[in-house]
């Protein structure tokens, strides 16, 4: 009989994780080992083995892919797997140079991620099919001589961020409309504004007015 694949979970929400957790252990093949609220946490357990870490990007108040790197060096024979990722390039080249085996969006299924793990713990990198697109237009610009990163589309959670920012809503107020972290929409909100070209709030609700006839 095949050994589980065993997974952490790296989440700073207590709901989320749980809840990715308890459907993670009623799979076959798989058992959580632990969760945990922040990187930090993570790498005060001795994790040793061939163990799948799933590290949701936005859980850090600090360089999300500065800590994933020295999560890889603490746990060498590890597998990270970052969720929640946002459509773009430059994020998703950072967690790559940082050491992780793939890369899902934040609106991954259930049999997706699962996937993802099974992939990674066999050792071969796992990316969403947005990623690899996302990937090939970066690389096809390169080939052009134009080394800048291709403006990603927003995703379907940045989409409603953005309409949330232009209806005034502060960051605690958009939380608490998703049911989301303030520092994941903070962090929501920088890739929005990186991807319109856009300065700050005010650009971003001057930008969403209906021109005026």
């Amino acid at each position: 009989m095949d050994e589980p694949i065993v997974v952490g979970i790296i989440h700073n929400s207590q709901l989320i994780r749980e809840g990715i957790a308890d459907l993670l252990n009623r799979q076959a093949g798989v058992r959580v080992m632990g969760t945990f609220g922040n990187i930090r946490e993570a790498m005060d357990q001795p994790i040793q083995g061939d163990h799948v870490l799933l590290y949701d990007l936005g859980t850090s108040h600090q360089d999300g892919a500065g800590l994933l790197q020295e999560l890889r060096h603490q746990v060498p024979r590890g597998k990270v797997l970052v969720f929640g990722v946002a459509d773009d390039v430059q994020a998703i080249l950072e967690c790559v140079r940082a050491g992780a085996s793939g890369c899902v969006l934040d609106d991954v299924s259930l049999d997706d991620l699962l996937a993802a793990v099974q992939s990674v713990s066999r050792g071969t990198p796992s990316v969403s099919p947005k990623v690899v697109t996302t990937l090939f237009s970066y690389v096809a610009s390169l080939q052009a001589g134009d080394d800048r990163p291709p403006a990603a589309p927003l995703t379907p959670r940045e989409e409603q961020v953005l309409q949330l920012v232009a209806e005034g809503l502060d960051n605690k107020e958009i939380a608490q409309k998703l049911y989301l972290q303030p520092q994941t929409v903070k962090n929501y909100v920088h890739q929005v504004l990186q991807k319109l070209n856009l300065r700050n709030r005010l650009e971003v609700i001057r930008s969403q007015r209906p021109p005026k006839h």
